[in-house]
């Protein structure tokens, strides 16, 4: 695997730690067994999903998939999709914070975060299993040097 798109796959694999910690503080949530410092955890790990270091990955992402775009690829529908993905996580990201001051119970939060995760490891699976072989398999070494001089460097 090239070795720009194992530093994606790094940050997927950081993120799906974030996710699982949001996952267990979710169960204590569902149950009504959450107090103040794990609702305030859960809402910081919620935020760090969408930070500085999130918007320089999906850019990055983006740039590869433009590139991808212009070979002749069998492209699959998933890969098209990214771009509409990434705009709709960070809406979805907005009115999840909303909810740590809402009038929701603890169970509906918990419902609406849970959704979230889903469609976010759907993403990520697209991502890994279709976009980055797609990637590996047709990006020339010009293609990929094209893509290193506009990389937005992680900070995860």
């Amino acid at each position: 695997m090239h070795p720009l798109l194992e530093e994606l796959h790094h940050y997927h694999h950081t993120i799906s730690a974030t996710i699982n910690q949001m996952t267990g503080l979710l169960g204590k949530l569902e149950k009504d067994a959450c107090d103040a410092t794990d609702r305030q955890q859960l809402f910081a790990l919620l935020e760090s999903l969408h930070g500085d270091a999130e918007t320089r990955h999906h850019q990055n992402e983006e740039l590869i998939r433009r590139q991808l775009l212009m070979t002749r690829a069998p492209v699959h529908p998933r890969v098209l999709n990214i771009e509409r993905d990434h705009q709709g996580f960070a809406r979805i990201a907005s009115q999840l914070k909303a909810l740590e001051h809402s009038n929701h119970t603890p169970q509906e939060i918990a419902t609406f975060i849970k959704d979230y995760i889903e469609k976010y490891y759907d993403h990520l699976d697209s991502e890994e299993n279709i976009f980055f072989p797609l990637a590996d398999k047709w990006l020339s070494d010009i293609q990929w040097q094209e893509i290193k001089q506009q990389w937005q460097v992680s900070g995860s």
